[in-house]
């Protein structure tokens, strides 16, 4: 068999099997949630099937296959990476396979050593509006994230874990003219056919031209918002769905204005789920914070936010009705019972969804002001806890806030915070085994000897966890991301609390 068979049949066979177990796990997920401050919420089991709309790693398994969303290809000030790590006790080989708008794909190989990070040119030399990648390991499995350096300040993005047949982005932005793309990759060796629709603040948009859309095979397809008639908006969802096929779609985002300034690169949720979770909201003055609710569904969802300070106690539940098929926006520095300072929110949709099994999607924007700087970060809700999660290229340092860890189940968590060291992972100290009350929530702050290192939180309860990450010498502020579930024999994702 030709090396390009052999990786198209792993290829193919990896995301079925993935696509399997992501099926079986999202099944028996029962979408349990504690009382914060003995104000009790709903533990039965869901009534709607909860679709991965995260990435999830698998450090046991014989293979892993990442696939990045993009980075920009075709501008010579900017510039992207993957940072591979191997946490195991062998070095693990690999291929990287580089998608392009127009040409060829091109494979290349590498090597990570023992217990080390590997950062490899995301380019590599091709050229093209977005520049996708594949990423597959051999014999063992690695934890892969991309990075890009953008002259509006750097972003981590997840990579997906398996392409999909529907994805969503919640928040889109092209207000004073900001330039928002929808990056589509099609991975496989066979065309994919999509339909591609848009949520403004007028309502649903399904445009005949983005109706029956071919990918052609391995290959990546931009599509500029603005020049879809969604110029200058404030509100832009978007949903992807293949008829034929599977891909991988991200969301570049360079924003100009009308309050947000920065670049963010970001996966897109595989699904919606009727629970999300954030572990870090902020409420200050130089803080601007709105939760952005894109509801698919063809039915209004009711929503319920449950909002706790870092000591787990909430303020009396917040009820936010989600219309169908449109995007809305709720700011929780508007509530005055909400103290100043940390808060952790768990948003559960309390009707039933539609006969599809669609529930929502929820991302948080963050604008931060310092002096005289001002950026933006969106992040994508988790949709379920889990009592392992692993950042590969690390998290910001220096501050008091590199990580949040949310506990959102009925009883202790006991926490071990670690990083990647060349003997294997090292604890990091005063984070040994800490012990976090239910429904409440820490900050941890991570210092240099954890610079250039992949990052982990384990505990032996279901828990939340976000960072903040580095935007580069220029960007004082930095960014934020979410790391990926790691899904282990000790280490599953929660079925219930």
């Amino acid at each position: 068999m030709s090396e390009r068979r052999r990786v198209s049949f792993t290829r193919r066979m990896v995301g079925r099997t993935r696509q399997l177990v992501v099926v079986a796990v999202a099944a028996c997920t029962v979408a349990g949630l504690v009382a914060l401050d003995r104000r009790a919420l709903d533990t039965s089991p869901s009534t709607s099937s909860v679709r991965a709309a995260a990435p999830e790693f698998h450090p046991n398994a014989k293979a892993s296959t990442w696939f990045c969303p993009g980075v920009i290809g075709n501008d010579d000030k900017i510039s992207g990476s993957l940072v591979i790590s191997n946490s195991g006790e062998t070095p693990i080989g690999g291929t990287i396979t580089r998608f392009v708008v127009d040409g060829p794909a091109r494979a290349q190989r590498f090597a990570v050593p023992a217990r080390s990070t590997l950062t490899v040119d995301a380019l590599a030399g091709a050229r093209s509006p977005f520049v996708a990648t594949l990423v597959e390991s051999h014999g063992a499995a690695l934890a892969v994230e991309q990075r890009t350096s953008h002259r509006a300040g750097d972003a981590v993005t997840t990579c997906a874990s398996s392409p999909a047949g529907t994805w969503f982005l919640a928040d889109g932005f092209t207000g004073a003219d900001s330039i928002e793309q929808v990056v589509v990759t099609n991975p496989s060796l066979d065309s994919a056919i999509l339909d591609v629709s848009f949520v403004t603040a007028l309502g649903e948009r399904n445009p005949q031209s983005l109706k029956g859309v071919v990918i052609p095979p391995e290959s990546v397809r931009v599509f500029d918002m603005a020049g879809l008639d969604a110029r200058n908006e404030a509100v832009v969802a978007v949903s992807v769905r293949a008829s034929v096929g599977r891909v991988i779609v991200g969301r570049s985002q360079h924003y100009l204005g009308q309050g947000r300034l920065g670049y963010t690169m970001s996966l897109a949720a595989s699904g919606t789920s009727d629970r999300w979770y954030f572990a870090d909201g902020d409420k200050s003055p130089n803080v601007t914070e709105e939760f952005v609710i894109y509801n698919p569904a063809a039915n209004d969802q009711q929503l319920t936010f449950i909002i706790a300070d870092d000591n787990g106690v909430a303020i009396d539940p917040v009820t936010v009705t989600a219309p169908a098929r449109r995007v809305t926006k709720f700011a929780p520095s508007s509530l005055p019972a909400l103290p100043a300072g940390r808060y952790s929110a768990i948003i559960s949709a309390t009707t039933s969804t539609s006969s599809f099994g669609e529930a929502v999607v929820i991302e948080r924007v963050t604008t931060r002001q310092e002096n005289k700087s001002t950026a933006s970060a969106v992040v994508l809700g988790a949709p379920a806890p889990s009592r392992a999660w692993i950042a590969p290229s690390g998290v910001a340092l220096g501050l008091s806030d590199a990580l949040r860890i949310f506990n959102p189940g009925s009883l202790p968590a006991t926490i071990r915070v670690v990083y990647l060291g060349p003997a294997g992972d090292v604890a990091v100290a005063g984070y040994e085994e800490v012990s976090l009350a239910p429904g409440a929530s820490t900050s941890v702050p991570l210092g240099a000897e954890s610079a250039s290192a992949a990052v982990s939180v384990v505990a032996n309860e279901p828990i939340v966890v976000t960072r903040r990450t580095s935007r580069g010498n220029k960007q004082p502020i930095s960014g934020a991301a979410p790391l990926l579930i790691m899904t282990t024999t000790d280490a599953q994702p929660a079925e219930g609390q």
